[in-house]
């Protein structure tokens, strides 16, 4: 099938990759996970997305294709960091307790820098893994490279010691994930507790748990 002619000129412009085309794309991206994250990513509509950036929906169609696509770049930027960011923490000389600790400031920070961005990839990761399409598939094999990084750190903690051998490190990953994983359903910028302490808080849950001993 041919392409329209703004399909034409979008494709050109992502090829090309001017800064002013970039910068309105990542400005729309951003304004539609604010949308997607405040009405839901089924309740939302381009129409929504246009609104939020003063603009009109028409207006749209030269930066991206569709609502779904903007889902995609959300998803991607937001899994895209997390992994480079895991895999530099792995690949570090640290400890394994400043790994650990590393990893889940790591994990924090990315709800503050990419807020709302990883709230929308963590609240839609379910109906994306219904899918059967190229980009569903190939997001929940990066999901899954993800927490393989993750275990990957706890399990070199629990040879060196760090960690107790007696607790399955697979169901701490998933303790780990849940931890900071809804944070979706409460964190804000700007909310009353810095991403320091977050993170410092929830690394001493984890390493240190919470009962006197």
């Amino acid at each position: 099938m041919a392409k329209s002619g703004i399909e034409g000129r979008r494709q050109a412009a992502l090829e090309e990759g001017g800064p002013a085309y970039v910068a309105r794309r990542e400005e729309i991206i951003r304004a539609a996970a604010h949308v997607f994250r405040d009405r839901g990513f089924e309740a939302a509509t381009l129409r929504d997305v246009a609104a939020a950036m003063d603009t009109d929906r028409a207006s749209l169609y030269y930066y991206v294709g569709s609502k779904e696509e903007l889902l995609q770049e959300i998803v991607r930027q937001a899994l895209g960091r997390d992994i480079e960011v895991a895999e530099a923490v792995k690949r570090s000389r640290a400890s394994s307790r400043a790994k650990i600790a590393a990893l889940i400031q790591a994990m924090v920070d990315g709800y503050d820098a990419n807020y709302p961005h990883i709230n929308v990839y963590i609240e839609d990761l379910g109906r994306i893994a219904r899918q059967d399409s190229e980009w569903s598939i190939d997001v929940i094999a990066r999901t899954r490279a993800y927490e393989s990084i993750v275990h990957s750190i706890l399990n070199k903690g629990q040879r060196d010691g760090t960690l107790r051998k007696d607790l399955p490190v697979e169901l701490c990953a998933l303790a780990l994930f849940g931890m900071v994983n809804w944070m979706h359903r409460w964190y804000r910028p700007n909310i009353k507790w810095s991403p320091a302490e977050v993170g410092k808080t929830f690394t001493e849950i984890f390493l240190n748990g919470y009962a006197n001993k």
